[in-house]
């Protein structure tokens, strides 16, 4: 739900602040509105629909009234709790709020077992830091997790008038909703669309080539399901 809510524009197409109108929503016009967001953003990002997967999937599963009343609950209270303070302001560049949020909901023992450690922000800047990114380079992380170092990396970049959007972020990550998370977060961040992520083991090789290969494909079918969306929809005006 946190991922939601930082994917939902701050306006709807009736120019109402969409925060204020989810704390009165019921549960099903808050899941009608959190699948369209979704859909909304997997139609123009197709080359990511794999990754957002593990974290999305029941949006479009049609959960039953109690999962959904469940999700609108959770949402509601993350709003009183302030969360587009967090994620819909400036302060998102600083902040690695669903790498938190992933970190709190897992047991200790689940983290440790899987070697999963959350960098505080300042360790991450700090390693940042000591390496001159470009503009129009690769940054390559084998252990992402929700990505953390590319947020730092970006923080420093904009610190020296960088833009971030220009990099090829290039990572993976064993945890299939870690990068579910990290995927969410390059829109936060405004990493830009040259993301090349990858759910496996880094050990593996190859797996940058891999992880590129199946993000051409996946936009390639985006374009032409879109091609074809526009097709019919022309015939059904005819």
């Amino acid at each position: 739900m946190v991922a939601t809510l930082a994917a939902l524009p701050e306006k709807d197409s009736c120019g109402h602040n969409v925060s204020e109108s989810v704390l009165s929503w019921d549960a099903d016009t808050f899941h009608d509105f959190a699948r369209h967001t979704w859909s909304s953003v997997i139609r123009h990002r197709a080359e990511i629909t794999h990754l957002l997967h593990p974290m999305i999937a029941w949006i479009f599963d049609d959960p039953d009234r109690d999962v959904r009343g469940h999700a609108l609950a959770v949402a509601q209270a993350a709003l009183r709790a302030g969360q587009p303070h967090l994620t819909g302001t400036d302060l998102r560049f600083d902040v690695d709020l669903l790498g938190t949020v992933l970190t709190v909901l897992r047991p200790k023992s689940v983290l440790k077992a899987r070697g999963q450690f959350y960098t505080p922000g300042s360790v991450a800047k700090l390693l940042a830091g000591m390496s001159d990114i470009q503009e129009h380079g690769n940054v390559t992380d084998p252990m992402m997790g929700t990505g953390g170092m590319f947020r730092a990396a970006a923080e420093v970049m904009r610190e020296r008038d960088r833009d971030p959007r220009t990099i090829r972020w290039i990572g993976c990550d064993v945890d299939s909703l870690a990068v579910a998370c990290a995927t969410v977060n390059s829109m936060i961040w405004n990493l830009g669309t040259d993301i090349v992520f990858r759910t496996g083991n880094t050990l593996e090789p190859g797996w940058p080539e891999v992880a590129l290969a199946q993000r051409e494909e996946l936009r390639r079918l985006g374009r032409d399901l879109e091609r074809d969306r526009m097709v019919l929809s022309f015939l059904r005006s005819l």
